[in-house]
């Protein structure tokens, strides 16, 4: 039986695994931005649109604090995203995987694609 490999490209690292990962999320699931972000609100891994990305990550760190997932928008800086927020945790430490525009649905099961991908990457890291 022959196994199809669905990755059309594989990361030489860690972060380079990500990135190709929330990529591919933006890309299916039409949205604008995607970044994995650590307990501070830095980007560990993104894609997409970079302003937004470091804006959403450290904004989404200071409701992260608080809560598990977020769907919502977020004002500042005369901007206005529509965001999707899921915390998971690898090894004791919190990350947040948040979504950037699209449509609610697709930013959900993006989120849901993204988090999942990100803790498969990295548990082998």
């Amino acid at each position: 039986m022959r196994i199809l490999e669905r990755r059309h490209r594989r990361g030489t690292t860690t972060t380079q695994a990500l990135r190709y990962q929330l990529a591919a999320c933006c890309a299916d699931g039409a949205i604008e931005a995607m970044v994995v972000a650590d307990g501070d609100g830095l980007p560990l891994a993104s894609s997409g649109d970079t302003f937004a990305c470091d804006e959403v990550a450290a904004r989404m760190v200071l409701v992260g604090t608080r809560i598990k997932e977020f769907d919502g928008t977020l004002l500042g800086g005369g901007q206005r995203w529509d965001v999707q927020m899921q915390k998971v945790t690898v090894d004791g430490s919190d990350l947040l995987v948040c979504a950037v525009g699209g449509t609610a649905i697709q930013r959900k099961r993006q989120i849901a694609r993204g988090a999942e991908g990100a803790l498969r990457i990295l548990a082998t890291a």
